[in-house]
């Protein structure tokens, strides 16, 4: 797959390729947003994840893990529970945004990524590693000993 400005494959060469999508969100607060830097990260090796990191103002990094499926999930339908509620929203005849509800229900951020570039990016993650193909990307001898480690 080739590479677009918004989506990068890093990784030495030979290993898995691990994708990256950098993007601007928009953190909401009241009648306004403000656009916040936001790099969301695929590694084949830890397959069912997505990291992301959140870049405020003056050097703050909020970083949160999502489940890869649940990302995908939340640009269809009303998703998540908990910490994380994930809902696609139309804007304007476009393909619209994923709103984000990240937090406790008393203390909580709403944020919205764009839902089209989530959707593409989401696509290149499952050209690397398919749906149902996660498990056979672990080594389950290594989760397990690591399991059964004495501190």
């Amino acid at each position: 797959m080739s590479e677009s400005p918004l989506h990068k494959t890093t990784g030495p060469p030979g290993s898995p390729l691990v994708r990256s999508w950098r993007t601007t969100a928009r953190q909401l607060r009241g009648r306004f947003g403000r656009p916040v830097d936001t790099t969301f990260r695929y590694d084949p090796d830890d397959p069912w994840a997505v990291r992301t990191t959140f870049r405020l103002p003056l050097g703050v990094e909020i970083h949160w893990t999502f489940s890869r499926e649940l990302l995908r999930s939340g640009t269809r339908v009303l998703s998540g529970e908990g910490d994380i509620r994930l809902c696609p929203l139309r804007t304007e005849g476009k393909e619209g945004v994923v709103r984000l509800r990240l937090g406790p229900a008393e203390a909580f951020a709403t944020v919205d990524i764009d839902r089209a570039g989530l959707r593409s990016w989401l696509a290149e993650t499952y050209e690397v590693v398919p749906d149902g193909e996660e498990a056979g990307r672990i080594d389950w001898a290594a989760e397990a000993s690591q399991l059964f480690a004495r501190p």
